[in-house]
């Protein structure tokens, strides 16, 4: 395998930079953080969810361009698993089986009451996932209830891509 895409999708709060920052540390891994590219890739500001509505055609035309420009690539986003599966060699999808930790992490964020709820709803309807199983990617589901063991979940990875370990 010459080039590797990850993504890394999930609900917000259940830890994907906290994985691609890992991936980037000890694979290597370029890291696509969407969150630098918000306003690069937004049609405008949602008042009301106080957030960026973000332009799927740049979204994938930024992806395109970070893939031509790194050989191992991991994109940081609870979108990233809209992505083709063509462009997408693991699709991770975390979840958090605590919704109790869930909502608290994102209360720490200062989420309003009703993002809060709005995502306790997409993580309890596990919409990430059925959204990735959907679009028939390679996926890696990972609990991040309790603190991920590193090397382990390194393994799992690797494993899951057939790289050396």
């Amino acid at each position: 395998m010459s080039k590797i895409v990850i993504s890394i999708s999930g609900t917000p709060g259940t830890g994907k930079s906290t994985l691609a920052k890992l991936l980037q540390k000890k694979l290597g891994f370029a890291r696509l953080d969407l969150h630098q590219y918000c306003k690069d890739i937004s049609t405008e500001y949602n008042h009301a969810k106080k957030c960026y509505d973000v332009d799927l055609k740049r979204f994938k035309k930024l992806v395109q361009t970070k893939m031509k420009a790194h050989d191992k690539l991991v994109i940081d986003s609870h979108i990233s698993h809209i992505l083709p599966k063509k462009w997408i060699d693991l699709c991770i999808v975390l979840v958090c089986s605590d919704l109790k930790k869930l909502k608290r992490r994102l209360e720490n964020r200062k989420y309003s009451a009703a993002k809060v709820r709005e995502n306790v709803d997409a993580e309890i309807f596990q919409i990430c996932l059925v959204e990735a199983e959907e679009k028939g990617h390679n996926i890696l589901v990972i609990d991040t209830a309790k603190k991920l063991d590193e090397k382990k979940t390194i393994r799992m990875i690797q494993h899951s891509l057939h790289l050396q370990e």
